[in-house]
Parts: structure tokens; sequence; C-alpha cells
């Protein structure tokens, strides 16, 4: 696969796009004309549309920002779905409730075409970009030379949509330790303590900007924050469906959801979420 489309040229797009480059020919889309004029410069070919992504390649991927732009990027006269080929392969690096990986699934069985999903992580204890699939083992196969290039490992962990239901566990836990975290350390200090001692002499990975209320790192894309409150509200209405319990994480998706007021345009990341609990406790204007 010598051709190979990319449908997202965010964060993760961009990722995607410099391993890519120059060995390949990489079409790309965007909703973002200023994305798009970007990675031309980086030596992609620009698409009018999803469906043009489709008709110029062999495989194409998708890295957007969730369920709902899947959703528009396969559907309508322009859209994926109408496009793709017979044996041409779709892996969908985006989060997504499950229910959008059996749909896109189903869509590409209809007209012959492979398909898997594959969301990727960086924030892991293993280093470097892990994908996370769901698909066939044919499909997994087909699709493992391009995976092998997108990202540092990745594991078929079996059919659609395990490789979502996978990821949608591990933003659990990274939402949840970040949420306990914010809390420890307005704990030691409002008690006089001071919590750089979490990090600097328990070596524990507590946010830097946590510690030291730099609240003004620029996250690209969604940011962390907004990232895990629709992969927590996904991971939710999961468990609603299927009737598991998940109380703590109930009340961690609450906190997300509430820095919402708070958060301002540079709070993309988890620092939002100290400023909540900054704010509960009287405490907001520490940094001011």
């Amino acid at each position: 696969m010598d051709r190979i489309g990319l449908v997202g040229a965010g964060y993760i797009g961009t990722e995607f796009l410099d391993r890519l480059l120059p060995d390949r020919e990489v079409t790309v889309y965007d909703v973002d004309d200023e994305r798009v004029e970007e990675a031309v410069d980086r030596g992609a070919t620009a698409a009018d549309s999803p469906a043009a992504v489709a008709e110029a390649t062999d495989a194409v991927v998708m890295a957007v920002p969730g369920s709902p732009e899947v959703e528009a990027t396969m559907e309508g006269a322009d859209g994926l779905a109408g496009s793709l080929s017979k044996g041409q392969l779709l892996v969908d690096a985006t989060t997504t409730h499950p229910d959008t990986s059996r749909v896109c699934e189903d869509l590409c069985a209809e007209v012959g075409a492979r398909f898997v999903e594959a969301p990727i992580t960086g924030a892991a204890p293993r280093e470097g970009y892990q994908m996370m699939v769901g698909g066939s083992e044919e499909h997994y196969a087909a699709a493992t030379p391009l995976l092998d290039v997108l990202s540092d490992a990745h594991v078929r962990v079996g059919p659609v949509p395990d490789g979502t239901i996978l990821k949608l566990g591990l933003q659990m836990r990274y939402a949840g330790r970040r949420a306990l975290d914010a809390e420890i350390v307005e704990f030691a200090r409002d008690n006089g303590v001071d919590p750089t001692l979490f990090a600097e002499f328990f070596g524990m990975d507590v946010a830097e900007n946590f510690l030291t209320g730099d609240f003004t790192r620029d996250v690209e894309g969604l940011g962390a924050r907004a990232i895990w409150d629709k992969d927590i509200g996904y991971a939710r209405s999961v468990a609603h469906e299927e009737g598991t319990a998940l109380p703590m994480n109930a009340v961690v998706h609450e906190a997300f959801r509430a820095t919402r007021r708070l958060a301002d345009d540079e709070e993309k990341d988890a620092s939002a979420l100290i400023r909540y609990w900054m704010a509960l406790n009287g405490a907001d204007d520490r940094y001011e």
C-alpha cells in the first residue's frame, strides 16, 4: 500500500503524516483548510472531500475527534462509505462509541472493503504510540503493514468493537488518576505541605503543572480534558447498556464535565481540573 488517504490532519493526523511521508503518497482531507495547507507543505496532496480521498488511495486512515465526526465522514454523497472499493482498507484511529465502529464495519462490508478500528494512545507507561485493534483476523493481517508504520506497537484485541472497549477502559484509568492527583495536590497545599514531594521523593507521575501552577501549556486539538469528558461519556453509555456499575467512573466524569465552566481556552488539558478543586476549596485565585 503506497497510496494512503488521511482524513483528519490534527494532532494525531500530523503524527501519522510524519510517519507516512516521504515513502508513500498521502492524500489528505480535513474540514480545517489551514490544516490541509500545512499537510501539503509537508508533502501531502489535498483532497476536497472524504470521497476524493478514497478514490485516490489504496487505504484510508481516519483520525478525527469522535463519533459525530466519523459519522459525518462516512455518510453523504461526499462520504467515504459511497466511495470505498472492494478490497480497500479503512483504518479508524478515532476513539468513538463502540456502536460507531460497528456501523463502519457494516458499511465497509456492504462494498467488500476491509475495516479495522485502531484507537491510539501515547500516554501509557509504555513508550511511543500504541494501537488497540478490533477487527477480523483477516482484516488485521491486511492492515498490519500500515499499522506498523502508524504506531510503535499494536495488538489485535478481538473483533469490532473490542479495540474501542479496551481504549475506553484505558481512558477511564488516565482520567481517574488525574482526578485523584488533583485532589491530593490541593489537600497537601491546604495543609501547608509541598506537593512536589509526591513527584520528587516518591517518583509519582503527578502532572507537572499541577505542582507548579503553570497552566499556560498549549495543547493542540481537543486537549485531554475534553477528550476524557467525551470518552468517559462513551464508556458510561456502554456500561449503562450492559448493566455494568461504574460509580467511581461516574464521579470522575462529572468532575471533568464541571470544569467546562471554569476552563479558559488555554486549559485544554487536565489543569482545568485542579482549577475546579481550587474553586471548590475557595482558593481559585491562588495562582492569579
